[in-house]
């Protein structure tokens, strides 16, 4: 009896302890990123106003060369010093591009309009493409794809207009800092959300890129409606309660299905719809020639982005540690009040901790390991009985273990009424 136990212990928190490790080093990854692309997106604008064509071509070499680099990493240091240097590139390609568009359309204002508007297009398409990538090839050809951007550099060498002149209009920080706070809220919903149907649902990067889908199609959706309402406080104050009780919705899922997450992205798209273009407008200001405002508003929602992964994921973490104990608990008990023999017993314990050490990080099937071992005549229903049990038990952990996160998102969300607040005060 106790080989028994000590083998359930061993096998079934160990899946939790590897996923943890995946979520902690996906998001290791993703801080460095967005931090250093927040960073270097100001100096960059600088660089564009004087020589936009340059800076776009510089940035697109250093940004497909980075990638490249990413692809081929082999140690998680690697492909984190890889993404710093691809979010300078990206900084400089987003500097350029907008200063580009700016003295292509005459405003700054009108060229952050157009990049929000690619923005979200790639929201709609990025998780769609990335899961056909992933699940054809492999997850290094998702950064291979980028490479041949470098292709774009003679675009760079067409003699842009002239840059856009006069005052600046005035500046409020309250929206960039809704826009943040809104960001920071909005990392549940894709960073959580993606990592929780992939890694601890054991949905395939397809899947899970055409259930998150729902989220910039209900966007887009809401757009028709929401530019119609304008970008008025209460609209704004709209915007941030949808994105904040879709992510609270997220955290009292009752099941681990795909239909249970639909329709708290319905919600969080259609808040998308109403607050951030209209932060956005507001953020600018009007007039924006030196462009700086543009790409600190960019800025400020790749800040919030760190914040959110610096937040929510310790809250995750946190609570893993106790399902992790939950699970200990349960799953030991579970096979060893099944009625099977001892030896079924240490041969399942056995055969399911292979398993976890072949998932590499993720939360595994158990189907495999219960295929690989035969039970006794007569125990067949008791044995299949066992193998949903068990599974429920890593479903339900998994589940419970984003809960805290995608709750504490739901209330940074809604700290963005304050900003939102007080610009309509300061207005009034």
């Amino acid at each position: 009896m106790l080989a028994d136990s000590s083998i359930v212990t061993l096998a079934l928190p160990d899946i939790l302890v590897e996923f943890d490790s995946t979520v902690l080093g996906i998001s290791w990854v993703l801080t460095a990123f967005n931090l250093v692309f927040a960073l270097a997106l100001l100096p960059a604008a600088i660089l564009a106003r004087r020589v936009p064509g340059p800076t776009w071509a510089i940035g697109l070499v250093v940004f497909a060369l980075a990638s490249a680099a990413c692809a081929v990493a082999a140690t998680g240091g690697f492909l984190i010093g890889a993404r710093c240097v691809q979010a300078i590139g990206g900084a400089a390609v987003v500097s350029g591009a907008i200063e580009l568009l700016a003295r292509t359309t005459g405003t700054h204002q009108a060229a952050a309009r157009l990049w929000g508007t690619a923005g979200l297009a790639g929201l709609a398409l990025g998780p769609a493409l990335g899961g056909i990538l992933t699940e054809a090839l492999s997850w290094e050809s998702i950064f291979y794809v980028q490479a041949p951007l470098i292709l774009l550099i003679p675009l760079a060498l067409r003699t842009p207009g002239p840059a856009e002149r006069g005052a600046g209009g005035k500046i409020e920080p309250q929206p960039e800092i809704a826009l943040a706070l809104l960001s920071a809220g909005l990392t549940g919903a894709i960073f959580l959300l993606v990592v929780m149907l992939t890694e601890g649902w054991r949905y395939s990067p397809l899947e899970a890129a055409a259930v998150v889908t729902a989220m910039p199609i209900a966007t887009v959706i809401a757009g028709t409606f929401a530019s119609r309402l304008g970008t008025g406080p209460p609209v704004l104050a709209a915007g941030a309660i949808a994105i904040a009780t879709g992510l609270a919705a997220l955290g009292i899922l009752p099941g681990a299905d795909w239909w249970w997450v639909i329709g708290p992205q319905i919600l969080v798209g259609a808040g998308i719809a109403l607050s951030l273009p209209g932060l956005t407008d507001r953020a600018l200001g009007g007039r924006d020639p030196a462009g700086r405002r543009a790409s600190g508003t960019i800025a400020a929602r790749h800040v919030g982005v760190v914040v959110g992964i610096v937040v929510l994921t310790p809250v995750f973490d946190s609570q893993l540690q106790v399902e992790y104990d939950d699970v200990q608990r349960s799953g030991t008990a579970l096979l060893l009040d099944a009625p099977l023999s001892p030896g079924t017993k240490i041969d399942l314990g056995e055969a399911i901790g292979e398993e976890v050490a072949a998932a590499d990080g993720a939360l595994p099937s158990l189907t495999p390991a219960f295929t690989s071992i035969e039970p006794e005549s007569g125990q067949d229903e008791t044995y299949a009985e066992l193998k949903t049990d068990l599974e429920d038990e890593i479903d339900a952990a998994a589940t419970h273990a984003f809960s805290p996160a995608f709750l504490a998102a739901a209330a940074i969300a809604l700290l963005a009424l304050v900003p939102i607040g007080a610009s309509a005060r300061r207005r009034a």
